[in-house]
C-alpha cells in the first residue's frame, strides 16, 4: 500500500513538471511611480505565486491565459488584475491605512533593528516547505543553538528542545502569547499539540533571556508559535500522509470570512497523527483539533482559539546499551513499559484596542484544563509503600517484607487561567508598555493500583473497592504567580536605541498532600519574589548594519519534586532555592539585497544551577542535583543569501561552551550540550508551484554525564524534499536522514563497581513521508 502510494505521487508530479506553463512578467509601482518590493502576487483561486523584487519585478509561470492575479502588500491596497496575454505588466498599487495588529507589535515580540537581542523567526511559507509530520522540535532544529530529538526516534510522540544547551523547562514557551510550560515541572509537552505549526502563521525563537516578560522564566530562551486565523480567500482542504514505521497522518482545514458578518473570520481544523515509532514500543496515537474565530472593526480585534489535543502514547526511558547502539536490528529493540494519555484544552482571547494613534490596550486571557495518566506494570511492590494493608492487619515491619506485582496509574488533573493585560503609549521617539500577568493554577495528584498478582490481597480490596482502582495516595499542588512589568524603548535619535525593562514576579506556591496510609500528609507552603531587570542597546551603523548589546538578569522557582516526591512515601521536604543567571549578550547584523548575516556572543553566569539525571533504579523518574556555578558563553552565526531569484540558502553555526567553574566537577563540561552544531538549508524553485530543498546538520560531541567520562559521537544527517502547489492539490515528499546514518540523541551513563554504563536513545535510519492535500 506504501509502495502504491508513492508512486502515485511520483507519476503525478511528473506529469506536472513536464506540464506546458506560461510565462507572465511586470513591474508594481506605487502612486509616486517608486517600485515596490515585496509584493505578494497569487494566481486567484490557487496557492501559486511569487513576490516582486527590490525593484518591484516579478515573473511567474501560470497553466493558461486569461487568468487573474492578485497583487497584496501590507502597506498598500489589494488589487487583482486580469491577465490575458503575455504582453510586460506595469501595475500601480494605492497606499492603505495600517490595520490595527500590523502598527501595533507586543512587547514581547522582537523586530530586527529595534529591539536587542538575538532572534529568528520561522515564516509560513518556511513551515510549509518543510514541515511534514515530525513534532515542533524537530522543524525548531533548522535554526541556530537548538537541538531536538524524539523518545521514539523519528520525530513523533514525545519529542524534546533545548536552546543554547538550556532543557525546555528552561525555556519559556507559548502559543498565541499563552504561557504552555507546565506550572509544576516547567515541562512542555509537544505531544499534546500534534499539527500545530499547520495552523502557524509564524514561530519567533528568542536566544537567551529576550523579552520574556511574564509566563515560565527564559534562560536559554523563548518560542511563541502564533497561529492564523485570517485568510483572504475562504479556502478548505484534506491532507492524506503516509510514511515509514507505518507512521500515516489525516488531516482537514476549514477557513472562511464574512460567514457571520464582514467582519468576522472562522479558521478550524481536525488531525489524527499515527506513528510505530523508530524504536519498538514506541508508538503514538494523537488527535488534535484547532478553532480560531476574529472579529475585527478599525480599532479593536479580538481573535478567540480554541485548541484541544489528545495523544496516546507507548514509551520506554530505558536506552539501548552502548555495546548494542551500533546494530541495526537490535538498537531498535525495546519492551512494554509505560502507557501515556493525556487530554489538553487550551482557550484563549487575544484582544488588541487602539484607543488613539498613541495609546493601545491590549489583554491576553486563557483557560487551560488537562487530564490524563501515564500507566505500567510494576512487579516485586511491598505492602508499605503503597498502603495495601488496608485492613490494619500487619505491623510496618511485615507490610514491608510483603510484596505484590500490579498495575499502577499516576493521574493529574489540572486547570490554569490567567490574564496579562498591557497598556502601550507611543510617542515619536518613545515607547511604553505597563502591565502584567495574574494566574492561577491547581493540580489535582493522585495514584491508582489494579490486577494484583496475590490472589488473597486481590480478593480483599476487591471486596472493599469492586472493581474500581484502589487510591494509595493524593496531594494537590496550587500555584499563584503574579508578575508586573515595565518595558520602555527610546529612539535618541535615527541611529541609536535604548531598551529597558523592569519586572517584578511574586509567585505563591502551597502542596496539601492527604495523609493516605503511611503518607505524612505534608501541608508545605512557600513564596518566591524576584526583581529581574533588563537593559539593551541598538545603534545602526548604517541602513544596513547595527550592532547590539544586551544584559539581563532572570530568576526560576524550584520544580516540585526538587521540593518533594509527594507520591514517595520515604520522601520528605527539602529547601530548594531559586535559580539565578545574568545574562550578557553582544550582537552584530547585516541585512543587503543580497544576503543577511548575524553574529552573537553570549555570556551566561548561573547560579544554583539545578541538573538531572535518569534515574537508573525507578523507570520514568530524575535524579536532581545543584551545581553552585557554572558558566554558559557560545557563539552563533547566521547567513542568509539568494544567488539568484529561484535560489536560497540558509546556514548557520553555533559554538557551546558550558562548564562548571566551581565544586567537585570543576572545569567539567555541562552533560547535554552539543559543543558543536551547523545547518545549511538550500531551497531551490524550480518553477512557480515546484520547489525541491535539502538540508544537512552536523551535531558535534555531548557528553551524557558530569564526570565526562560518556558521551555521544557527533554525527551528520541529510534531508531532502520536494513540495508541488497547484490549483487543486498540493505534494509534500520529503527523505530524513538520506544517507541512512546511525547516529543516537540522547544517553545516559552511571559508574557500577569500577565500570562504566551507558546507555543511548537511538535515531531513525533513513525513512520517507509523503502527503497530498486536496484542495477546495
Amino acid at each position: 500500500m506504501k509502495r502504491t502510494f508513492f508512486l502515485i505521487i511520483l507519476l503525478v508530479s511528473f506529469q506536472i513538471i513536464t506540464a506546458q506553463q506560461v510565462n507572465v512578467k511586470g513591474k508594481v509601482l506605487n502612486s509616486s511611480g517608486n517600485p515596490v518590493p515585496y509584493v505578494n502576487v497569487i494566481v486567484e483561486n490557487t496557492q501559486l505565486g511569487t513576490t516582486t523584487d527590490e525593484e518591484g519585478n516579478f515573473s511567474l509561470y501560470v497553466t493558461q491565459l486569461p487568468t487573474v492575479l492578485t497583487f497584496s502588500h501590507i502597506s498598500y491596497e489589494e488589487k487583482k488584475v486580469k491577465v490575458v496575454d503575455q504582453e510586460f505588466l506595469t501595475i500601480t498599487l494605492k497606499e492603505k491605512v495600517l490595520e490595527l495588529e500590523k502598527i501595533f507589535v507586543s512587547a514581547i515580540r522582537a523586530e530586527k533593528g529595534k529591539t536587542p537581542i538575538a532572534f529568528s523567526n520561522i515564516t509560513k511559507e518556511e513551515i510549509a516547505l518543510i514541515y511534514t509530520v515530525e513534532d515542533v522540535p524537530m522543524v525548531l532544529a533548522y535554526e541556530p543553538g537548538i537541538y531536538a530529538y524524539s523518545e521514539s526516534g523519528n520525530g513523533t510522540g514525545y519529542s524534546y528542545v533545548s536552546i543554547r544547551g538550556f532543557d525546555q523547562s528552561k525555556i519559556a514557551v507559548m502559543i498565541d502569547n499563552v504561557p504552555l510550560n507546565d506550572n509544576e515541572s516547567h515541562q512542555v509537552y509537544w505531544v499534546d499539540h500534534t499539527d500545530i505549526l499547520s495552523d502557524a502563521q509564524d514561530v519567533q525563537i528568542q536566544r537567551g533571556i529576550g523579552n520574556s516578560l511574564y509566563g515560565s522564566s527564559a534562560f536559554g530562551g523563548s518560542i511563541n508559535v502564533l497561529t492564523e486565523i485570517s485568510r483572504d480567500i475562504p479556502y478548505a482542504s484534506l491532507t492524506l500522509g503516509k510514511g515509514s514505521f507505518n507512521t500515516n497522518k489525516i488531516r482537514a482545514k476549514f477557513s472562511t470570512r464574512d460567514l457571520l458578518s464582514k467582519n468576522f473570520t472562522i479558521n478550524a481544523r481536525v488531525t489524527q497523527t499515527t506513528s510505530d515509532g523508530y524504536r519498538e514500543y514506541h508508538d503514538s496515537f494523537q488527535r488534535a483539533g484547532f478553532l480560531g474565530i476574529e472579529h475585527r472593526t478599525n480599532n479593536l480585534t479580538n481573535q478567540f482559539r480554541a485548541l484541544i489535543g489528545y495523544e496516546n502514547t507507548n514509551l520506554v526511558w530505558d536506552g539501548v546499551p552502548a555495546e548494542l547502539i551500533k546494530n541495526r536490528k537490535l538498537r531498535r529493540k525495546s519492551y512494554k513499559a509505560y502507557t501515556d494519555d493525556f487530554l489538553q484544552q487550551i482557550y484563549s482571547l487575544n484582544t488588541k484596542w487602539e484607543i488613539n494613534e498613541k495609546l493601545f490596550l491590549s489583554n491576553v486571557a486563557y483557560l487551560v484544563k488537562g487530564a490524563g495518566y501515564y500507566k505500567n506494570y510494576v512487579t516485586d511492590k511491598n505492602y508499605y509503600e503503597y498502603n495495601l494493608d488496608i485492613y490494619n492487619e500487619y505491623p510496618d515491619s511485615v507490610e514491608l517484607k510483603l510484596e505484590s506485582s500490579f498495575w499502577r496509574r499516576r493521574w493529574i488533573v489540572n486547570t490554569y487561567y490567567g490574564t496579562v493585560p498591557t497598556i502601550t503609549y507611543k510617542a515619536k521617539s518613545y515607547r511604553i508598555d505597563i502591565g502584567g500577568e495574574l494566574r492561577y493554577y491547581k493540580g489535582n495528584h493522585f495514584g491508582e493500583v489494579k490486577g494484583f498478582s496475590d490472589s488473597t490481597l486481590n480478593e480483599k480490596i476487591t471486596k472493599v473497592y469492586g472493581k474500581k482502582w484502589y487510591k494509595y495516595y493524593q496531594y494537590y499542588g496550587m500555584k499563584t504567580p503574579y508578575s508586573f512589568f515595565i518595558h520602555t524603548v527610546y529612539n535618541i535619535h535615527n541611529k541609536l536605541v535604548l531598551v529597558g525593562d523592569l519586572q517584578y514576579q511574586y509567585i505563591k506556591w502551597k502542596l496539601d498532600q492527604k495523609k493516605i496510609g503511611h503518607a505524612a500528609g505534608h501541608k508545605l507552603t512557600a513564596t518566591w519574589p524576584f526583581f529581574n531587570p533588563r537593559f539593551g542597546i541598538i545603534y545602526n551603523l548604517t541602513d544596513n548594519l547595527s550592532v547590539f548589546a544586551n544584559y539581563g538578569k532572570a530568576h526560576k522557582e524550584p520544580a516540585d519534586d526538587q521540593i518533594i516526591d509527594a507520591d514517595d512515601v520515604w520522601s520528605e521536604p527539602v529547601m530548594a532555592a531559586a535559580e539565578v543567571i545574568d545574562d550578557y549578550e553582544l550582537g552584530i547584523d547585516y541585512i543587503s539585497n543580497l544576503f543577511s548575516m548575524s553574529l552573537n556572543y553570549y555570556y551566561i553566569k548561573y547560579f544554583n544551577e539545578q541538573l538531572k539525571n535518569i534515574d537508573v533504579e525507578q523507570e520514568g523518574e530524575y535524579d536532581y542535583y545543584s551545581a553552585d556555578r557554572t558558566l554558559h558563553s557560545g557563539l552563533e552565526f547566521d547567513f542568509a543569501m539568494k544567488p539568484a531569484d529561484n535560489i536560497a540558502l540558509h546556514l548557520n553555526f553555533t559554538y557551546n561552551n558550558h562548564k562548571y567553574i566551581s565544586g567537585f566537577y570543576k572545569n567539567n563540561k555541562l552533560p547535554y550540550t552539543p559543543v558543536v552544531l551547523t545547518n545549511v538549508l538550500l531551497k531551490y524553485r524550480v518553477s512557480d508551484f515546484f520547489f525541491v530543498y535539502g538540508n544537512a546538520k552536523y551535531v558535534g560531541k555531548q557528553f551524557i554525564d558530569s564526570n565526562n567520562l560518556g558521551k555521544i559521537d557527533p554525527y551528520f544527517i541529510a534531508d531532502v524534499g520536494l513540495n508541488i502547489k497547484l490549483k487543486n492539490f498540493d505534494i509534500n515528499l520529503k527523505v530524513n536522514n538520506l544517507f541512512d546514518t546511525l547516529y543516537e540523541t540522547f544517553g545516559y551513563g552511571y559508574e557500577w563497581n569500577g565500570t562504566y554504563y551507558a546507555f543511548y536513545w537511538p535515531g531513525a535510519t533513513r525513512n520517507i513521508f509523503g502527503s497530498i492535500t486536496f484542495k477546495l
